[in-house]
C-alpha cells in the first residue's frame, strides 16, 4: 500500500542545483520574499516590493530587466539530495548582487544553443526567461538575445574540470555584464 509519507520521503527532486564560488558576494540586505511561484535555485530573479514595502523576487520575466541570482542556502533536514531543494513561494530567499568580473556561480540550469556540442571555457551565457536556463554559446554566433540580455556570463569551467557533483551536471559562469 502506497503513502503520501512514503512517496516524498523516496521521490527524488530535478530542482536546479549550484555553488557559489565567488569568496565574498554582495547579497540584498535581509533578502526578498518569492512571489508569484517557486523558483529554483542558481536561476535568475528581478526584484520589487509588496503592499507591505518588503522586498520580492520573482523569476527573471524578460531579459533586459536587471537581473539578480537567487542562492538561497540549503539546509539539510533528512538527508536530503541537492536537487530537492528549492525556493518555496512566499519564503525568504537570499539573493546575491552580481559584480562583473567577480561574481562566479555553478548551476545546473543550462542549455546548449544552436551548434553548441559540449560546454566549453570561454563560451558566453545569457539567461532565458521562457525556459528558465542560461543559454551556452559560441562567442562569434551568440543567440539572438544574447545582445539585449541585461546580464551576461562567461563560461569559465564545466562539470568535466571539477573534482566534485551536486546530483546534475553544471557549468560555472562569471558576470561579464550586470
Amino acid at each position: 500500500m502506497a503513502s503520501r509519507i512514503l512517496k516524498a520521503l523516496t521521490e527524488v527532486g530535478t530542482h536546479t542545483v549550484g555553488n557559489l564560488n565567488s569568496m565574498k558576494i554582495k547579497t540584498l540586505a535581509h533578502g526578498a520574499l518569492v512571489e508569484g511561484a517557486d523558483i529554483d535555485n542558481f536561476t535568475l530573479v528581478e526584484l520589487g516590493f509588496n503592499a507591505d514595502g518588503e522586498r520580492t523576487a520573482k523569476q527573471l520575466s524578460a531579459i533586459d530587466k536587471k537581473a539578480y541570482l537567487i542562492a538561497t542556502p540549503e539546509v539539510r533536514y533528512l538527508g536530503e539530495a541537492m536537487v530537492d531543494f528549492y525556493n518555496g513561494l512566499g519564503e525568504r530567499a537570499r539573493i546575491v548582487i552580481f559584480e562583473p568580473g567577480y561574481t562566479r556561480f555553478e548551476t545546473s540550469a543550462f542549455t546548449l544553443n544552436t551548434g553548441v556540442s559540449a560546454v566549453a571555457k570561454g563560451q558566453v551565457a545569457h539567461f532565458d526567461p521562457a525556459t528558465k536556463k542560461f543559454i551556452i554559446s559560441e562567442v562569434g554566433s551568440a543567440h539572438e538575445d544574447y545582445a539585449g540580455s541585461s546580464a551576461k556570463f562567461l563560461v569559465v569551467n564545466s562539470e568535466d574540470d571539477m573534482e566534485y557533483t551536486l546530483g546534475a551536471a553544471t557549468v560555472r559562469l562569471e558576470v561579464i555584464e550586470a
